[in-house]
């Protein structure tokens, strides 16, 4: 059964616990980075795709500031999960990227959440929750973090260092 974990992580991240995880799922394992300014990006939907390590595992990543949707798909074709490393850096540049323009953030969080309602492959999306508001950014990530959530079957924190299941069953 395809599931989408959302993993809460402290400031040291969750890459050796989001890793291991998704080797859970099978032996070829995709990472979206969101983690790259996208003024290094040439053009939209062009990839920076390698082989890399991520948490001790090896898997196929997409370095992908803004269509995540589009790289989950695309990694979708082979893999038996993927890990989108980190939801709320890739708010940070939604945010910076589109500036005003809400209407392509929306799209980009609709194309996101529904990849995850297709349930293609196992979806373990890493995020820090904002505390408090004062992030620039911390509404919006919130609103994120309201479609997300609920299409997750598991939901786990370990902002605090060891996990903590918050809703369903993480796999075993």
């Amino acid at each position: 059964m395809v599931q989408n974990i959302l993993i809460y992580c402290g400031a040291d991240g969750a890459a050796d616990f989001a890793g291991q995880l998704s080797q859970k799922s099978g032996d070829d394992l995709g990472l979206v980075n969101t983690c790259l300014d996208p003024s290094e990006v040439k053009t939209s939907g062009c990839r920076i795709e390698d082989e890399r390590s991520y948490g001790g595992v090896e898997m196929s990543a997409f370095d992908e500031p803004i269509a995540v949707g589009s790289a989950v798909a695309q990694l979708a074709g082979h893999a038996d999960a993927v890990v989108i490393e980190r939801l709320d850096d890739w708010v940070d540049r939604l945010a910076g990227h589109h500036g005003s323009d809400k209407s392509s953030i929306t799209a980009e969080i609709t194309s996101m959440c529904s990849v995850m309602k297709a349930g293609l492959l196992d979806m373990l999306i890493v995020t820090r929750k904002q505390a408090d508001d004062s992030g620039p950014n911390a509404a919006l990530l919130a609103e994120v973090l309201e479609q997300v959530e609920p299409l997750c079957s598991v939901v786990a924190d370990l902002s605090g260092g060891e996990p903590q299941v918050l809703r369903g069953e993480l796999p075993s």
